[in-house]
């Protein structure tokens, strides 16, 4: 369940973000303040970002921004943010985001549980439209705790 993953202290729903730099910030941030990653997972998706482009918007309004786990993961952990107004990552097809959930993987299998649940989460379009338009964290895990 994806409630294993993300709760009170790892959400953060707010109005407006000024870029998808401080948007993918803010969203890492909780994985380097519980120790899951280190302060250079943060650089590595930036630079990925430059490198190829916005490869973890991953459908309309939905991003996770990822890297390799050799780029500073510690151990498995999500974190999700909701930016009320959107913010543009440019992804031609997908912008503006509102759901940012940020992975972190040590390898490349164990984790594939939680976005099976994220993809389900995804796939249900009243529930993600429900989760971009949540208020609170409590709206939100009340979503979060279906998949």
């Amino acid at each position: 369940m994806l409630t294993d993953w993300i709760n009170e202290s790892n959400i953060s729903i707010i109005n407006h973000i000024e870029n998808w730099q401080q948007a993918v910030a803010l969203a890492v941030q909780p994985l380097i303040d519980s120790g899951a990653a280190e302060g250079r997972y943060l650089q590595a998706i930036y630079d990925m970002h430059r490198e190829i482009g916005p490869y973890y918007v991953l459908g309309e309004g939905i991003a996770m921004p990822h890297a390799r786990p050799e780029e500073g993961v510690i151990r498995t952990a999500l974190s999700l943010v909701i930016v009320s107004e959107g913010v543009e990552f440019g992804s031609e097809d997908n912008d503006p985001v509102y759901v940012i959930f940020a992975l972190a993987a040590i390898d490349s299998h164990s984790h594939i549980e939680m976005i099976a649940s994220l993809s389900h989460l995804f796939c249900d379009e009243d529930a993600a439209k429900k989760l971009k338009e949540s208020q609170n964290k409590q709206e939100a895990l009340e979503i979060i705790r279906q998949f």
